[in-house]
């Protein structure tokens, strides 16, 4: 491997010293000291996963707003898949911590957050070459089923931070019940993601940007940073040249934002924004 590549790969992947990562379980401590008296934790059995969430809602609300966490801790060095995704940063738990909706829910994706007992089907592809693919799309639909039926909600919004947003978008896709789509930092495109960084595509993964035909028609903003180095403005908008029409679609490029800094202090005020068609 060149030394090029080398830089591109630990620029992009999640990478830390195994000595200085908590421990998944107190990677878990964290989230829930986080969100105690305000939301309430459970894990959603879909058909192949058992997924973690937390959730709030002031009685029935006709909309729930649905934040989807991002790829975790997908590596601990260039050439060791983590033995579990657990975020260290939750950032998308931090953005719904900070939305002021009535009813928010958290969605972790599958295996993280999870102990034994619900670590049903997990193996590292979920996290690393499938983190995109058709059995996480689907178990996150199930799990959406789930967290509307337990809100009494109607329609759903959908936020997906990083990864997560891959995700969100992929589903938006499938539903017709998705009020509007919001995206964070997002691989909206992963084959202008892979290219850009000169790495292996993600052919076991589903690309949102071939999705064009089913997500022109929903409300959409997405967020990308200019200081993001891990995913570039680029990559939004080489998502938002292939939609068919750009009439529902915005792309606001924030500065000073890079991947994880500098959402939490512009949440509250691109939270309160309503996508719509134009």
């Amino acid at each position: 491997m060149s030394k090029c590549r080398l830089l591109l790969l630990l620029a992009i992947l999640p990478v830390l010293a195994a000595c200085g990562t908590p421990a998944p379980a107190e990677r878990k401590a964290n989230v829930e000291a986080l969100a105690t008296g305000t939301m309430t934790p459970v894990f959603l059995q879909t058909h192949q996963f058992d997924l973690y969430s937390l959730s709030r809602a002031n009685g029935p609300q006709d909309l729930l707003v649905v934040y989807i966490e991002g790829d975790g801790l997908a590596w601990l060095r260039i050439d060791e898949a983590s033995p579990d995704p657990t975020p260290v940063t939750p950032t998308a738990l931090r953005l719904a911590l900070a939305d002021g909706t009535p009813a928010v829910a958290y969605l972790a994706r599958p295996c993280q957050f999870t102990d034994e007992a619900h670590r049903r089907n997990c193996r590292t592809a979920l996290w690393t070459s499938h983190r995109y693919g058709e059995d996480v799309v689907a178990a996150t639909e199930e799990a959406l089923d789930m967290l509307k039926q337990r809100a009494g909600a109607q329609r759903l919004g959908l936020v997906g931070f990083s990864g997560g947003g891959a995700i969100a978008a992929l589903v938006a896709a499938r539903r017709d019940d998705v009020a509007w789509l919001k995206t964070i930092a997002a691989p909206l495109d992963t084959s202008a993601f892979t290219g850009h960084h000169g790495v292996t595509p993600l052919i076991s993964s589903l690309n949102p940007a071939d999705m064009g035909a089913a997500l022109g028609g929903v409300p959409q903003h997405h967020y990308a940073g200019a200081d993001d180095k891990v995913v570039p403005p680029s990559i939004a908008q080489s998502y938002m040249a292939r939609l068919p029409s750009r009439r529902c679609a915005v792309l606001h490029v924030v500065a000073g934002a890079g991947h994880h800094e500098g959402w939490e202090k512009n949440w509250p005020m691109f939270s309160a924004e309503t996508p719509a068609c134009r």
